[in-house]
């Protein structure tokens, strides 16, 4: 059950697309991806903090995004928000293969 006072914790892994890995555009993809998240922090109420890099840990996911949202509610709202719609509409051509996981934190 969510908590009111619980910050919530959203976190994602991404791949990049194949046209970015075959265009060895990696590099360039994250510098904008790194853009376009901090046209959302400050901006979106209840966003505490939002950042994306590159997954060292390995594996199969190449990216990590991670932010802090103030309650469930704030989770609500961000998926909705215009700037977080946008972000994600400028993002469709460079990752796929999302997973997600949301977790309560005190």
């Amino acid at each position: 059950m969510w908590s009111e006072i619980a910050i919530i914790r959203h976190i994602l892994f991404w791949k990049y697309t194949d046209t970015v890995k075959a265009e060895h555009k990696e590099a360039e993809a994250l510098a904008f991806l790194q853009k376009s998240v901090a046209t959302m922090v400050g901006h979106i109420d209840g966003l505490r903090c939002a950042e994306i890099n590159t997954n060292t840990a390995g594996g199969e996911y190449d990216l990590v995004f991670y932010s802090e949202l103030r309650d469930a509610d704030a989770l609500q709202a961000f998926q909705n928000h215009p700037l977080h719609i946008a972000h994600r509409e400028r993002c469709k051509a460079l990752v796929t293969d999302r997973l997600c996981g949301d977790m309560e934190a005190d």
